[in-house]
Formats: structure tokens, C-alpha cells, sequence
């Protein structure tokens, strides 16, 4: 609310700086190999690019309406926005600072992942009932994997009020698979990420959010709101191995601790529910001081940072401790969500 990027120190959990961007921030992504942070503006229909050593605006693009989610490609040169409320995918060169396609035809883009190489980029559509793949070099859409039957389409601009399609199609570490959650048919469609084909279809609970992959590649974590449950899924065997108690509106999934701990974020009941990912049982759960949205853990897995929009602070989880350690104010109105170069970030 406040169209600002705070920067916390991780070592001191202080603000150290702002950063002024557009209007209503989405999510930040960090090229660390160009020295830049992209902010997605969604009430500008604006990017906004930053240059990380001087902390200056290096560009502000104008794109397509309300863009949202973004994400880099693996070799850090092509951004990829969705448009959510103009049903385009803008790509971007970071390295030009300038747009270099639109391609149309999306159903509510959210999410999206690329091709190990590159070359592909999976478009998960929050209006339809199928993935979105975009030919990268060309700028066209050249296929659409149905992940479950269709249903009635959302209405346009409802961003999943009235219907909940794909969330996201979530890689393996490894780039190999995607598993794409189809909200509105309790399936979760397990994909090769390299050859676009469907390799299994699982059942999990009553309307799947998304699914979260742990750091390690052991499982993916699939928060079921429809009956507040947690499905934990193999990705070994592509099997449902456990399916645990959750709670109402889960938005987040974070890991840490040398992958022995889950926290699944509750943004109505205001608290995380830790999960014990060695023994698959829940382990008790943590009260937080206001309303969260995303998290991100430190590559060591030892801390766990949650935006907290009701009350404009930053909340700090201690992975190992599985506790509540503190809270960082003074980081602007409405915080979304926390990043970290080269970790495991994510929007909703």
C-alpha cells in the first residue's frame, strides 16, 4: 500500500533501505546475475526495474493490464509477466530493459515456469482448466494440457472468485516435472517439464490450492482448502503418502531445516501449522501477529521470513526451534510477500 520495497538485513532483521516503486507492488523477482530486482505494479499495469547497486529505478515499463506474477528465466535474460486482468503474457529482456513480445490468448495468467532450458514457458491459467505452453523464442502459444474436464469459465476479472483453475505448475529442483494443481477438480497433473506430457493425475483433497515443492525434491505439499487439509505427495513414487489436518484459507507453504519442517501459512485463522516432514504428522502450530501472505526461508533453512499485511511488520520464524523469534516493523504499508535471491520464492 505504501509503493515502496524495504530491504531487511537477514543478519541484523532491520530495514536497512526503501525502495520507491509503482503503485500495489505484486512480487519481486531478482536477477543476481544482472545486479537487478523487478516489481510487478499491478494498479500502474507498470514493471518497474531496479538496479541493486545503487538501488535506483533503471526502467518503468508499461505493460498489459494488472500485471502480476513474474518470473525469470534459468538464464536470468527473459522476464515473463502475466497480465492477469488482459489475459497476455508480456516477455521481457532484462538485459535491454525492454518489452520484446505479447502474447495473448491466456485464461487469467497467474504463475508460471520455464522449460529447464528455457525455451518453454508454462502458463498456469486461474480461468481455465488447462496449462498454457509458450513457445519463448517465437512468442506464441503452441499447446494447452488439459489438466481435468472443463467447467464453467470464470467471469472475466474475477481472479478466482467464482472458479479456481491452475495456481501454478511447480517444478521439481531439478527442472525434470511440474505438478499442477485443478482446483475445481481435487487433481494434481504430474508433467514432464522437458517433453509437455501428462506422466500421472493424482487425487488429493477438496480444492487444491498449489503444491509446494520441498528443497530436497522428496515431496510436494498441496494445501486443500475446500476441506482444510495438507496432501503430501511422493515424488518418487507420484503417490499421495500422507494426508494431514490443515486449516481454513492456505496460501503458503515454506520448508527449512534441513528439510525436516513445513509451515503452512493460514492467512484467515492468522498462524502456521508445522509439520513434521520426517514422521508426515502435524507437530503443533504457531500464533502469528497479523495476517500472512507469503514467506521465504534462508538458504541455510534456519529462518523462516512472513509478510504480515494486517499489522506492516515482517514476521521471523526460527525453522529449528519451529518458534516465533520476533517481528520486523517499519516495512511499509500492506507488506505481500518476502524475497530472497536465489531461494525458493513464491507468490500465493
Amino acid at each position: 500500500a505504501s509503493a515502496d520495497v524495504a530491504v531487511i538485513d537477514a543478519r541484523a532483521d532491520k530495514v536497512v533501505a526503501k525502495v520507491q516503486v509503482g503503485h500495489t507492488p505484486h512480487q519481486v523477482a531478482v536477477s543476481g546475475k544482472l545486479g537487478k530486482m523487478v516489481t510487478s505494479n499491478t494498479s500502474d499495469n507498470t514493471i518497474t526495474i531496479v538496479d541493486l547497486k545503487t538501488l535506483q529505478t533503471a526502467a518503468t515499463l508499461t505493460l498489459g493490464a494488472m500485471p502480476e506474477h513474474i518470473e525469470i528465466s534459468p538464464h536470468g535474460g527473459v522476464l515473463a509477466v502475466g497480465n492477469i486482468g488482459a489475459g497476455t503474457v508480456s516477455l521481457v529482456s532484462l538485459k535491454e530493459n525492454r518489452e520484446l513480445r505479447r502474447v495473448s490468448g491466456l485464461h487469467e495468467p497467474h504463475n508460471m515456469t520455464f522449460s529447464p532450458n528455457g525455451k518453454l514457458l508454462y502458463v498456469s491459467n486461474l480461468g481455465a482448466e488447462f496449462v498454457s505452453v509458450i513457445d519463448v523464442a517465437a512468442g506464441k502459444i503452441i499447446n494447452e494440457i488439459s489438466i481435468g474436464a472443463p467447467k464453467a469459465m470464470a467471469a472475466k476479472g474475477s481472479q478466482g472468485e467464482e472458479y479456481q483453475g491452475i495456481i501454478n505448475v511447480t517444478p521439481t529442483p531439478d527442472g525434470r516435472h511440474g505438478f499442477a494443481a485443478y482446483g475445481e477438480g481435487d487433481a494434481l497433473a504430474v508433467l514432464d517439464l522437458r517433453t509437455q506430457k501428462t506422466l500421472k493425475t493424482i487425487s488429493v483433497g477438496d480444492t487444491p490450492w498449489r503444491a509446494y515443492a520441498t528443497a530436497d525434491g522428496k515431496f510436494m505439499i498441496v494445501p486443500n482448502n475446500g476441506d482444510k487439509t495438507v496432501s503430501i505427495i511422493s515424488t518418487s513414487s507420484l503417490k499421495e503418502v500422507a494426508r494431514l489436518k490443515g486449516a481454513a484459507d492456505m496460501t503458503g507453504v515454506n520448508t527449512g531445516a534441513s528439510e525436516s519442517t513445513a509451515m503452512i501459512l493460514s492467512r484467515s485463522e492468522n498462524k502456521a501449522i508445522v509439520i513434521d516432514l520426517r514422521t508426515l504428522t502435524v507437530a503443533g502450530e504457531i500464533t502469528l501477529p497479523g495476517t500472512p501472505e507469503t514467506g521465504v526461508t534462508t538458504l541455510d533453512g534456519k529462518k523462516l521470513y512472513v509478510a504480515l499485511s494486517s499489522s506492516n511488520q515482517v514476521a521471523v520464524i526460527d525453522m529449528e526451534k519451529r518458534i516465533l523469534v520476533g517481528a520486523i516493523g517499519g516495512v511499509g504499508e500492506g507488506p505481500w510477500g518476502a524475497h530472497i535471491a536465489g531461494a525458493g520464492n513464491y507468490c500465493h
